[in-house]
């Protein structure tokens, strides 16, 4: 009796010890300590739009613009321009390139982009912009103002994109424009790059194209995941026989993830004579 109460007894102590040998495989992890998909697992929706996730991309979104700048047709006489005009279009230059020069500073002191602004900027970035509005000028559309409309289409992935603009204006100026745009990785308030391209405009039987140049880029003053509150704006300057500069500005108002609503106006030179309107439309952002 005495002999089997021993055994038992080794027994009991020893079992624990087995329980706790190195040598066994530890138990399956549960699925809540699983660690989350990486970036190559996601479905395109959920790495563009969805909630941001570790291992994520850079950067995100942006629009473009385009600039009138003319030369003389050969034959066709250009209207001589007042010391006004002149004067106007040198202020025109000037604020022109003091915007394009502020996110410069901007960029270089401000914090980085969110998650989620930084996964976008490595999906293919589709844009369409409509706008409507009016321009008018004393010197080269006289009294009254003419209705235009203008249609920007945008593409981009990383560090490039592309863009091409067509705006149609019976009685003003006319034209397209198609750009290059290098862009850094955004920030959390500012994004934009560098646009080159051509622009062609007509207006009745004057013509005016060249070479563009410019930043257009946005202020973000609020943002909730894709939908910002910001301000847009795109100085440009078109190189021919003569500068002609650009400057269009439009704030941003959220209509749905991927919707905004665009309010501002414009103002440019086309062949010396300046220009300036309102314009609104809606921007659309795939």
């Amino acid at each position: 009796m005495k002999t089997s109460l021993a055994v038992a007894l080794v027994l009991s102590l020893a079992f624990p010890a087995w329980s706790r040998d190195p040598g066994l495989p530890p138990p399956p992890p549960d699925d809540e300590n699983q660690p989350p998909p990486q970036a190559s697992e996601m479905g395109y929706f959920e790495r563009c739009f969805g909630v941001p996730r570790i291992g994520g991309g850079n950067i995100a979104i942006y629009g473009e613009v385009p600039i009138p700048i003319g030369h003389e047709t050969a034959g066709i006489p250009s209207p001589v321009a007042s010391s006004g005009s002149k004067d106007d279009k040198a202020w025109l230059v000037i604020a022109v390139v003091a915007v394009a020069a502020l996110p410069v500073v901007v960029y270089a002191v401000d914090r980085p982009a969110p998650r989620l602004v930084l996964q976008r900027f490595r999906c293919p970035t589709f844009s369409l912009d409509l706008l409507g509005g009016a321009d008018n000028s004393h010197a080269a559309l006289g009294k009254g103002s003419y209705g235009f409309l203008s249609t920007r289409l945008t593409f981009g992935v990383g560090h490039v994109a592309s863009d091409f603009q067509y705006d149609a204006a019976p009685g003003a100026v006319s034209g397209f424009a198609a750009h290059l745009l290098v862009r850094p990785t955004p920030r959390e308030h500012v994004e934009g790059g560098l646009a080159i391209g051509y622009r062609r405009s007509f207006l009745g039987d004057r013509v005016q194209d060249g070479f563009e140049i410019g930043i257009p880029h946005r202020y973000t003053f609020w943002r909730d995941g894709l939908r910002t509150v910001g301000l847009e704006l795109r100085p440009l300057l078109l190189i021919s026989s003569r500068i002609e500069p650009a400057l269009e500005a439009a704030f941003l108002i959220p209509l749905a993830q991927v919707l905004h609503l665009r309010a501002g106006g414009r103002v440019y030179t086309f062949e010396g004579d300046l220009l300036w309107g309102l314009s609104a439309g809606l921007s659309l952002t795939l």
